[in-house]
């Protein structure tokens, strides 16, 4: 049976490989292109916020009305409505959202950065210590020079998607190159 299963996972792979190249290569050209255009990029990722706290928001709302009894109705209708607040200013402020973004996405780097550093001494006695200190100390760093730029609210957000994306698309290619590689089943023979 064992066979039957990895014949198809395999057979699968083979068949959808031309998918993964074509999605790897628009990935690519897509965070290429963002990267290009970083402030474009910082407002997608500013409306895509928006519109996730929106449909976050009515959910909340209908979940209120729907699941939820007595006083905890209420509260889930409050975080609903707050949702749909946060979503209309990311649509009405984007500016405004991105530096707030970028100020929150600082902040959390520079929390994490400290948080690697100390568990880099406390992991101290065992080997690849080191990489935990580097980590922690260039996650701090990023943290630091993100807060220190006052441009930062207009390129950050776009360069971390740019960088996602293409690294997405590396994947899917690297992923397609690997699928070369393996055996075809009986079935493709």
């Amino acid at each position: 049976m064992r066979t039957v299963g990895n014949d198809l996972v395999r057979h699968q792979l083979h068949e959808n490989r031309k998918w993964y190249l074509l999605l790897g290569a628009l990935l690519i050209i897509f965070g290429v292109v963002l990267l290009a255009s970083l402030g474009m990029a910082t407002l997608s990722v500013v409306f895509l916020f928006g519109i996730l706290m929106m449909v976050g928001g009515v959910l909340h709302i209908v979940a209120a009305f729907k699941i939820f009894d007595g006083g905890y109705r209420w509260l889930w209708a409050i975080f609903g409505v707050l949702y749909l607040i946060a979503g209309y200013y990311a649509f009405t402020a984007p500016v405004q959202t991105a530096v707030v973004l970028t100020s929150l996405l600082a902040i959390a780097l520079i929390i994490g950065g400290i948080i690697r550093i100390i568990n880099a001494f406390m992991f101290k006695p065992l080997p690849g210590w080191g990489w935990t200190l580097f980590s922690g100390l260039l996650t701090l760093l990023t943290g630091i020079l993100i807060i220190a730029s006052p441009t930062s609210p207009f390129w950050v957000l776009g360069m971390f998607l740019g960088i996602d994306i293409l690294f997405q698309g590396i994947n899917y290619l690297t992923l397609a190159a690997a699928i070369r590689n393996i055996p075809p089943s009986s079935a493709d023979v």
